[in-house]
């Protein structure tokens, strides 16, 4: 069918230029027009256990239960960090975090960012005609307005509104009285690389709207891609009066009293209940909608590849921060939290739809990654994989298509958190039904078959001495390929911790 389609197309062109010289354009153009969409949706801290879909008892996500239910959603899914920097360089690129000159998030005052020479999801599809844009949080360098580290401009997007690194920050930020009131309007956001100062709106419905706008500033035929970050659930929590009104009997009686004050003065107050975070996942669920019913509306349901998934687990009651106070990820039972490798840190919800071309409903407890994007939409739009580079993710396309897919290596998570006090493990691997979990000495710390301890609670480690090597050797092979990554070794880059100081 798509062969007829073409040559009727290269004919009609050639009858209108009146001769072949156009032959190889029109084939082109042609091409470009069966090339799917692509739209990755990417929520900010959110837990396996925070949608409706994968079993919250409270919180309501119609838009993202029915893109779930229309899609394939995965049991099983990977972010590639614990955190959010390294966890989107991982996703954008294909290539584990370390690789990438990114081993934990980045703060405002540091020299660290996507290296310059990785290229991006953006910058493939890009390569292959596509129109690109993204809209949301960034946080691939320590600042948006830093003109000495690469921009999401250089990679591979056309067309930008991001936000600074880290915190959604607000007017709020600078008021000197204590307690602070008022509603997180963002003033942080650029677009195309100019400050847009405070939006008198909440980021959520800001970044929404942008993505509809684009979409219907879009001229021309070409396929896009759209990177949606989210600032939702990272704190501070902002929550339209509509969402906070239907969780109100999951609110204390302090929050009532004092419904806008600003979270950074939480620390001496009393606890404000689980219904300002619930609040915002079905606000952000509301924004999710707008998107899909864009798109939709468009004719381009079936021609577009759907993905959306979180950066990283939650933020649980276990604050270990004070702007972490009054947060109530799920994990749905899950050990860990945010910034741990326990599977509660790094397990996050998944679904991918692509119209009519997937079996609408699939389950699939298959272990994948959020490395495996990128290998998965090259193959689904049709583009080869760089040979000058090293992709650690494998297309998951067996699994979407309802097969088994023999996977060549084991998933890898890691993690650069060197805190004196209580340093965080650095290491992980998935292999099959088993995880080992490696301290910063990459000394093996615990050993799990999540088949059986979903919970990670019976720790294995000398008990299985053969695969315990095996997984042992692994790791050596992951770590000697990132300390002679060619990429890494062209910008200079070295593997040293991460310096907190």
């Amino acid at each position: 069918m798509r062969k007829t389609t073409l040559a009727v197309f290269v004919s009609a062109v050639i009858g209108m230029t009146g001769g072949m010289g156009n032959v190889l354009a029109a084939e082109q153009s042609a091409n470009q027009l069966n090339k799917p969409n692509v739209v990755i949706i990417l929520a900010d801290d959110l837990g396996y256990g925070d949608l409706g879909i994968y079993g919250h008892p409270i919180v309501k996500t119609p838009n993202i239960d029915k893109l779930a239910q229309e899609g394939v959603r995965f049991s099983q899914y990977y972010a590639p960090a614990p955190l959010c920097s390294p966890s989107r360089a991982g996703l954008l690129t294909g290539r584990t975090p370390f690789r990438t000159g990114i081993r934990s998030w980045i703060p405002t005052n540091k020299n660290i960012a996507l290296g310059r020479n990785e290229k991006t999801i953006a910058s493939y599809l890009k390569d292959q005609g596509y129109d690109t844009a993204m809209m949301g949080k960034w946080h691939l360098n320590a600042g948006v307005d830093r003109h000495d580290q690469p921009q999401a401009e250089d990679a591979g997007f056309d067309y930008t509104l991001v936000n600074a690194a880290g915190f959604v920050t607000s007017d709020l930020d600078k008021a000197k009285e204590r307690p602070r009131n008022g509603v997180v309007y963002p003033n942080g956001f650029y677009r195309n690389g100019k400050a847009l100062g405070t939006v008198n709106q909440i980021s959520g419905e800001f970044v929404s709207q942008e993505a509809i706008n684009w979409l219907n500033d879009k001229k021309d035929n070409k396929p896009f891609f759209m990177y949606v970050a989210f600032t939702e659930v990272h704190t501070p929590l902002a929550s339209p009066k509509k969402y906070l009104e239907i969780y109100k009997n999951y609110m204390s009686e302090y929050e009532k009293q004092h419904p806008d004050m600003f979270y950074a003065d939480w620390v001496d107050k009393p606890y404000r209940g689980p219904g300002e975070y619930y609040a915002n996942i079905s606000y952000m669920d509301e924004q999710v909608g707008k998107v899909l019913a864009k798109i939709k509306s468009m004719g381009q349901e079936d021609n577009t590849i759907i993905i959306f998934t979180s950066d990283n687990g939650p933020v649980t009651r276990e604050a270990r921060k004070w702007y972490e106070l009054n947060m109530a990820g799920e994990t749905d039972g899950l050990r860990g939290r945010k910034d741990n490798l326990w599977e509660g840190g790094i397990r996050v919800p998944a679904i991918i739809k692509y119209g009519q071309h997937l079996h609408a409903g699939t389950v699939t407890d298959t272990p994948v990654s959020g490395l495996d994007i990128l290998p998965t939409l090259a193959e689904l739009t049709h583009f080869n994989l760089p040979t000058d580079r090293i992709i650690d993710g494998e297309s998951i396309v067996p699994v979407l298509e309802g097969q088994t897919m023999n996977r060549q290596q084991p998933l890898l998570f890691a993690i650069d958190m060197p805190f004196q006090d209580d340093p965080t493990d650095m290491w992980a691997l998935r292999d099959g039904d088993w995880k080992m979990i490696f301290d910063r000495n990459s000394k093996p710390k615990y050993l799990y078959n999540l088949k059986l301890d979903r919970g990670e609670t019976m720790n294995q480690l000398g008990k299985q001495p053969v695969l315990e090597q095996k997984m042992i050797a692994a790791l050596a092979r992951y770590q000697s390929s990132i300390e002679n990554d060619s990429l890494m070794k062209a910008r200079g880059d070295k593997p040293t911790p991460v310096d907190w100081n």
